[in-house]
């Protein structure tokens, strides 16, 4: 049996060594083995090495399959095992070779996480082709009076510090390769602000512009960088984030609910498969002379400012 690569880095914010497992370990190990079948993958990334980050969550887990479907070599990382875990096995409904995955417990906001994660993914797999930093806070939806430090720092060092040490590892990477894709996820929000959630609107916009900055700073040795930007998800995130926002303006959930989609032109949420699916273009040869792209996927969301 083909065996499940897994990776803790252990103990956050410590010195601390990271630790390898496989799937062949005891069943009462701290990991989780799902049964690899052999599904043969359409081959399109076939053997490339793609590092997801925030990837125990919807819109990371759907990248992750996507990515494995079309023959990557997936790098499953989140700061939660447990959620890797489950998030990973959804393979196995899929039948999916599970030796092509490696699940990486990491903080995003921990430079000696990061560094740790990337080295081990290159001593690993050989390499990195493609990172897509996902991960992700929503952070407080309250006026900017209301809001903490702690919680500020907590969604800029999630969304925009954990992009940029995770893409400073692999830049140093693919540069001496001259090849790779680096796939930021922003926000359509961060085109023009978001009342009430200043540090999400804040960190995107600026997500946005390290993508433009590091897409020109790399561009010479063949390196692609890029920043999807959705709208509403479909999902339980984007029910939670409807009720705080109804919450915080007192107006009936169905009303917040009937506002926050009334700027969509298709008159729809987008799904995490339509971002999976921009991301595995964005990868693939068709988009080989595409670079420096803020690249909305949003049902056109926002298209007339007045809606």
């Amino acid at each position: 049996m083909k065996n499940l690569l897994l990776c803790e880095i252990n103990n956050f914010r410590d010195s601390s060594f990271a630790t390898l497992r496989t799937a062949s370990a005891p069943q009462n190990d701290i990991f989780t083995e799902f049964t690899p079948h052999s599904m043969k993958s359409s081959g399109q990334l076939q053997d490339q090495v793609a590092i997801i980050t925030g990837a125990g969550g919807e819109i990371g887990a759907t990248i992750a399959l996507e990515l494995l479907k079309s023959g990557a070599k997936v790098v499953w990382v989140g700061r939660s095992l447990q959620r890797l875990k489950a998030a990973a096995k959804r393979a196995q409904d899929l039948s999916l070779d599970a030796s092509r995955s490696l699940l990486v417990r990491a903080d995003v906001r921990e430079e000696r996480d990061v560094e740790r994660a990337v080295a081990t993914v290159i001593r690993h797999f050989g390499g990195v082709n493609i990172l897509v930093n996902n991960a992700g806070a929503r952070g407080p939806t309250a006026p900017l009076t209301q809001i903490k430090l702690k919680q500020w720092r907590d969604v800029v060092e999630t969304n925009l510090t954990g992009a940029f040490l995770f893409s400073r590892e692999c830049l140093r990477h693919m540069a001496r390769r001259r090849q790779g894709r680096i796939i930021n996820i922003s926000s359509v929000v961060s085109r023009w602000g978001y009342p009430l959630r200043a540090p999400y609107a804040a960190s995107k916009a600026a997500l946005n512009s390290l993508t433009l900055t590091l897409a020109q700073e790399a561009g010479a040795q063949g390196i692609q960088v890029h920043a999807l930007c959705p709208g509403p998800v479909a999902g339980e995130a984007l029910e939670r984030v409807i009720q705080s926002r109804a919450n915080a303006l007192r107006v009936p959930v169905k009303v917040m609910r009937e506002q926050f989609m009334r700027p969509a032109a298709l008159a729809r949420a987008v799904t995490a498969e339509d971002i999976a699916r921009a991301v595995l273009f964005l990868c693939s040869e068709g988009a080989q002379n595409i670079t420096g792209q803020l690249i909305d996927v949003s049902a056109g969301y926002g298209l007339w400012p007045g809606a």
